[in-house]
């Protein structure tokens, strides 16, 4: 009894011990659940807190997303830096103007766009001085289309749409379109096919605004949809067309970009409808010119009206300050105009240009050229026919042949031919002479008294062949090739580099026609062509004795401060394109021969207190059988101390007329050294 009772105590203590340790058990597995239940909890509450965040990151992200899918970025053009002459007087500028611009409205009307056009038409001045016939054709066929469409059969309104508006274009003539659309039409359908092709971004529908009317479409802006008063520009010339060629043309909103630039352009983030330069000094330099394209962003509100916003201002282009010294420029203009209207115009004999270089550095003092229209006699400028236009030079160019002479060793200083009435003939032509007997001539009498059978003889030699008169002339072909490098080295017969878009090499003569008497016409400047700024180079590159200088318009870039003054940006450096100074003989003897020219011969009108060397010049120009004559002359002074060159062309003149070029040249030197003095006179 007493053992079966400690046993059972035993056995009581052990179910207690377990009961303990499962009790103990129980409490740490609640405790972990619970701290589980817990970090569950807390974890939960995080990923919650975490989506929640995401969610409105995400909301943000989308909602910025889709702001930037509704803001559409612009540009639109700044001011284009103006053009000075190189003593600040401004030559092109812009004008400020006020526009009515359309904003593209968000699914509008046709009838809303109806309202719109009509009420411009019927309120405000519509030029319509751009629209062309081809707008007129397409204005037609959105006027009345069963029209057009009647004038085409049925088998050809069958084909393709392409084909069928082609057709239509075809069949619609100037007689239809003056029956069957009327002015008030023309301006209906230029406003109305503007507004109906915007459908994003914005389109200029009208220039030039009144204050008057620009306040009469503010005033009812609850009609006007999209249509906003703007302030805009346009290029303007101070001197209207004297210049305008060399200066160049901006296009229009309307013409935007050239179709043969366009791809570039819009990789240097240029508009379709950009306005960039595309000729002359504008297109020359327009990196410098244009300013940095305004930006401004367009949203919609909820009824599709377009809200414009400015993002950035832009700036202004660079201003550029020319060579050219306008007085001087005006004054040419004035003596070339003068001349024209003293004479006798016609088929031919209607253009005179002259071109003033500073020899030391290329820099055109003035440029000047006219034209006479055949039809109307009216004059007009042409002063970059200087560089475009090309003509046989005549005598002008006997320095070029005197300094290929000495330079390929066929005469020596002092060496003389006799120049007698005889002249030189080639067997089956005429003798060919110069314009009066000369006597025994060396280099620089042949220059001064422009002597043709002097540079006969050089020509021979140069082409290595034998003279015998009356007999035929045979010479070497490359004798055309040297003398053309030579005087190449010069200036006559290559591009000068003149800074602007085009330059005319001139016409050199085909190599079938390579004869003894061709190469002899080409020693005296008859058989290839040369423009004015060739001969300015030339003569330039005599005057400072062998460097031939690049010549340009292009003097620096500037801008102004708020105190007005001038900051010089970008400066001119000289080039030279070719130096043969080392030739001193050549560039001596022929040098001497322009300075004699000047003193005792035939250019001594051309002399004055400035001491003036130079060479004057006649070409033989037969057109319908009949003579007529390029009148030349090209100089510079003083003659030891070269300040500034000219050259001058007056083309078919009558054999009888006095030399436009003279004149000219002479009134021209004594303007410049009478404004501007002689240096160590």
């Amino acid at each position: 009894m007493g053992l079966f009772k400690k046993s059972q105590i035993k056995f009581d203590g052990k179910k207690e011990l377990e009961s303990k340790i499962k009790n103990q058990t129980d409490n740490v597995i609640s405790r972990r659940f619970k701290i589980l239940m817990i970090s569950v909890a807390i974890m939960g509450v995080i990923l919650l807190i975490r989506l929640f965040m995401t969610q409105i990151n995400q909301k943000d992200y989308y909602t910025t997303k889709l702001a930037q899918y509704n803001t559409s970025i612009f540009t639109a053009d700044t001011f284009r830096g103006n053009i000075y002459d190189r003593d600040y007087n401004r030559l092109v500028y812009n004008k400020n103007i006020n526009c009515a611009t359309y904003y593209a409205v968000k699914n509008i009307s046709e009838e809303e766009i109806k309202v719109i056009v009509n009420f411009l038409i019927n309120n405000v001045s519509v030029d319509t001085g751009t629209v062309t016939q081809r707008d007129k054709k397409d204005y037609l066929i959105m006027k009345d289309s069963t029209y057009v469409k009647s004038l085409l059969s049925e088998a050809e309104l069958k084909q393709d749409d392409d084909v069928v508006y082609k057709l239509q274009l075809d069949r619609i003539t100037d007689d239809i379109l003056n029956e069957k659309l009327s002015h008030n039409d023309i301006k209906y359908y230029m406003l109305y096919a503007k507004i109906q092709n915007c459908t994003n971004g914005s389109v200029v529908l009208l220039e030039n605004l009144s204050i008057k009317e620009a306040s009469l479409i503010g005033e009812n802006s609850n009609i006007l949809r999209g249509i906003k008063v703007t302030n805009d520009w346009s290029r303007e010339y101070t001197y209207d067309n004297t210049f305008k060629s060399v200066l160049g043309r901006v296009t229009t909103k309307k013409q935007g970009l050239p179709a043969s630039t366009k791809d570039i352009l819009l990789a240097q983030d240029y508009n379709n409808d950009s306005r960039v330069g595309v000729s002359g000094i504008e297109a020359q330099y327009e990196n410098i010119l244009a300013g940095s394209a305004a930006k401004y962003s367009m949203t919609y509100d909820s009824d599709g009206n377009p809200i414009i916003k400015s993002v950035s201002s832009g700036s202004k282009g660079d201003n550029i300050r020319l060579t050219i010294d306008w007085e001087m420029q005006e004054y040419l203009n004035n003596l070339i105009e003068s001349f024209l209207k003293s004479r006798q115009g016609g088929t031919y004999n209607n253009h005179i240009f002259v071109t003033m270089m500073d020899p030391n550095n290329g820099e055109i003092i003035a440029m000047a050229g006219k034209q006479r229209d055949t039809k109307t006699g009216e004059i007009s400028d042409y002063a970059s026919g200087n560089y475009l236009s090309a003509y046989a030079i005549g005598s002008t160019f006997k320095g070029g042949t005197v300094y290929m002479a000495f330079k390929e060793g066929l005469v020596s200083k002092g060496e003389s031919f006799m120049d007698d009435a005889a002249g030189i003939k080639i067997a089956g032509t005429n003798a060919k002479k110069s314009y009066k007997p000369l006597g025994r001539v060396n280099e620089v009498q042949a220059l001064a008294k422009s002597s043709n059978v002097y540079m006969f003889h050089v020509a021979i030699r140069l082409g290595g062949g034998k003279y015998v008169r009356d007999q035929p002339l045979s010479v070497n072909s490359e004798a055309f090739d040297i003398l053309r490098k030579d005087v190449g080295e010069l200036g006559l017969g290559v591009k000068t580099g003149i800074d602007v878009p085009s330059e005319s090499l001139g016409y050199r003569g085909p190599v079938t026609s390579r004869q003894g008497g061709n190469l002899l016409d080409f020693a005296i400047g008859q058989y290839d062509t040369y423009t004015p700024i060739q001969m300015a180079q030339y003569v330039s590159t005599i005057a400072n004795g062998g460097k031939r200088i690049q010549p340009h318009l292009f003097l620096e870039s500037f801008d102004e401060n708020d105190e007005g003054q001038k900051i010089s940006l970008l400066q001119h450096k000289v080039k030279v394109l070719d130096d043969v100074s080392s030739y001193t003989l050549a560039f001596d003897r022929v040098q001497t021969g322009f300075r004699e020219g000047c003193v005792t011969g035939l250019a001594k009108a051309m002399n004055g207190y400035y001491q003036a060397a130079g060479k004057t010049g006649t070409a033989q120009v037969f057109i319908n059988n009949v003579e007529y004559q390029n009148r030349a002359f090209v100089g510079y002074a003083p003659y030891n101390d070269p300040q500034i060159s000219i050259a001058c062309i007056s083309e078919t003149q009558t054999s009888s007329s006095s030399s436009a070029c003279n004149s000219i040249s002479k009134q021209a030197l004594t303007k410049y050294f009478d404004k501007y003095g002689v240096k160590n006179k």
